[in-house]
C-alpha cells in the first residue's frame, strides 16, 4: 500500500495555493509602521509640567490622531494605538476651549508670548488673565465629566507651563 501523493495531483496544488494565500494575507495584514511613542510624549509633558519655572517644549511625533485629557494621552496611527499617563497634571488641551477669542489668546501664550504682551493685542481687548484662567477651568470641568474626542494631529505637540491669574497652568496643543 502506497501513501505518497503524486506531485501532479490537483488537490496537492490546491492545498499549496490555499497555504500561499493564507501566508500572504497574514503578511499583508501586519502594520507597516510602529505605533506612536505616547510614553516619550508624556515624559516631555511631565518635564515641562514638573519644572519649577515657566517652561515650554515641543515634541515631533508620528501620530495621525491624538486624544488628550487632564492626565492621559492617547495617540494612534496606522501602526496602532498607544496610551500614556501624565504624572504632573492637570494639563489643559487648548483646542478644547470653546470661545475662539480665548482659544487664540491661549495659543499665543502657548507659543511663548507673555500674558501681559498677548493681552495687550487689539484682538484680545477686554480679556484678562482671569478670563483665560476661567476658560482653562471650564475645559478641566468638561474633561472631568466626559472623554475627549480624537483630534487630527499636526505632527508636533507643544507644551507650555505658565502662571495665569496667580495660578499655574499647563497648556498642550497637538
Amino acid at each position: 500500500m502506497e501513501f505518497e501523493t503524486p506531485i501532479d495531483a490537483w488537490y496537492m496544488w490546491l492545498g499549496v495555493a490555499f497555504a500561499t494565500i493564507a501566508i500572504a494575507s497574514v503578511a499583508l495584514s501586519l502594520p507597516t509602521q510602529p505605533p506612536p511613542d505616547a510614553t516619550a510624549v508624556a515624559n516631555t509633558i511631565d518635564r515641562v509640567a514638573g519644572s519649577t519655572e515657566v517652561a515650554g517644549a515641543s515634541y515631533e511625533h508620528d501620530a495621525e490622531e491624538v486624544r488628550v485629557d487632564m492626565s492621559r494621552l492617547s495617540m494612534r496611527n496606522g501602526g496602532g494605538t498607544a496610551h500614556a499617563s501624565i504624572t504632573f497634571g492637570p494639563i489643559t488641551p487648548v483646542a478644547a476651549v470653546s470661545n475662539t477669542t480665548k482659544q487664540a489668546a491661549l495659543f499665543a501664550l502657548l507659543d511663548g508670548t507673555p500674558p501681559s504682551v498677548a493681552l495687550n493685542r487689539p484682538q484680545f481687548a477686554g480679556l484678562t488673565e482671569a478670563d483665560l484662567h476661567g476658560a482653562v477651568s471650564e475645559v478641566r470641568r468638561n474633561l472631568w465629566d466626559q472623554t475627549p474626542e480624537w483630534q487630527p494631529a499636526s505632527g508636533t505637540l507643544r507644551i507650555r507651563k505658565l502662571e495665569l491669574d496667580g495660578k499655574v497652568v499647563v497648556l498642550v496643543a497637538v
